[in-house]
C-alpha cells in the first residue's frame, strides 16, 4: 500500500480542506471522540503528511510520534516539521513490523486498518498497537465503514466518491475511492466487514470496542446547512471507534 501514496505525494495535501476531510466531519468527529490529549503521549499511526500529528501537539500532546508506511508522506511531514518546528518525531514502517517507540497513553490511526492484506496482517497490526499502549490507554481510529451501502447515497457531493462499490462486498475485496481534489487520484484498500476488525482487536487483547458514526460541527452546519449533510451521514464513507486496553 505505500506504493500509491509515494505517488500521491504532496497531492494529499488538497484532501485535507475537502467538506468530509476537514474539521466539519472527520476532523470534528475524531477529536470529539479522541477526546483531551493535553500532557499524554501520542503515537499517530498512518499519520501521512502530518495533519493529526501537528493537531495533537498543537492540542497540548507531550510526545507526539508520527508513523506511517510512505517514505514520501514522511519525507513531506519532516519537511513541514522543518518549516515549523513543534518537536514532533517521524518513522516510516509498516504498523505490522513496527519496532519498538516506547508506551504511550494514547494512539490514533486515521485510515490504517483497512489496508490490511489479509486478516493475518490485520491482527500483526493490532498487536503491535496494543503493544504500543499503557495499561487503560486508547486507540482510537477512523476507518472505512464496513456497513458503508451501494445502494445508499454515494459521498460524491463530500470530496469522495467510492468507486463501482459492491452490494454484497467479499472479505478482502479491493476497494477503489476517488477523492475530487484539485487534482484528482484514486486510493485502493480491502473491504473487512466488522466482525473481521472487532475479531482482530480482541484477540490482540483490547477489552472495550466503541464504534461511532461521524458527525458535523456547528461550523459546517453553519456554513452549508443541515440538509447538506443529510446523505453523507446517512451513509458515511468513514467511522470512529474508539478502543480499550
Amino acid at each position: 500500500m505505500s506504493a500509491q501514496y509515494d505517488q500521491i505525494g504532496e497531492k494529499v495535501a488538497d484532501w485535507d480542506v475537502l467538506p468530509v476531510r476537514s474539521e466539519y466531519i472527520e476532523g470534528y468527529t475524531f477529536f470529539k471522540v479522541l477526546g483531551p490529549v493535553a500532557g499524554q503521549d501520542v503515537l499517530d499511526l498512518a499519520c501521512g503528511d502530518g495533519l493529526y500529528t501537528r493537531q495533537l501537539k498543537e492540542r497540548g500532546a507531550r510526545r507526539v510520534v508520527g508513523v506511517d508506511i510512505s517514505e514520501e508522506m514522511i519525507r513531506v511531514a519532516r519537511r513541514m516539521e522543518a518549516e515549523r518546528p513543534l518537536g514532533l518525531e517521524y518513522h516510516v514502517s509498516d504498523v505490522a513490523d513496527l519496532a519498538s517507540l516506547g508506551t504511550f497513553e494514547v494512539v490514533t490511526a486515521i485510515y490504517l486498518l483497512h489496508y490490511a492484506h489479509s486478516p493475518e496482517h490485520m491482527l500483526r497490526m493490532c498487536r503491535n498497537i496494543h503493544a504500543h499502549l499503557k495499561p487503560g490507554g486508547s486507540f482510537v481510529t477512523y476507518s472505512f465503514n464496513p456497513e458503508f451501502s451501494a445502494l445508499g447515497p454515494n459521498s460524491t457531493p463530500y470530496g469522495i466518491t467510492m468507486l463501482d462499490f459492491p452490494e454484497s462486498p467479499r472479505e478482502g475485496q479491493m476497494i477503489s475511492a476517488e477523492l475530487h481534489t484539485k487534482t484528482p487520484f484514486t486510493i485502493h484498500f480491502s473491504y473487512w466487514s466488522r466482525d473481521t476488525y472487532e475479531r482482530a482487536l480482541r484477540e490482540a487483547g483490547f477489552r472495550t470496542l466503541t464504534w461511532m458514526r461521524p458527525e458535523c460541527s456547528p461550523e459546517g452546519i453553519a456554513r452549508y446547512g443541515r440538509e447538506f449533510w443529510r446523505d453523507y451521514l446517512e451513509n458515511p464513507h468513514a467511522v470512529a471507534l474508539r478502543c480499550e486496553r
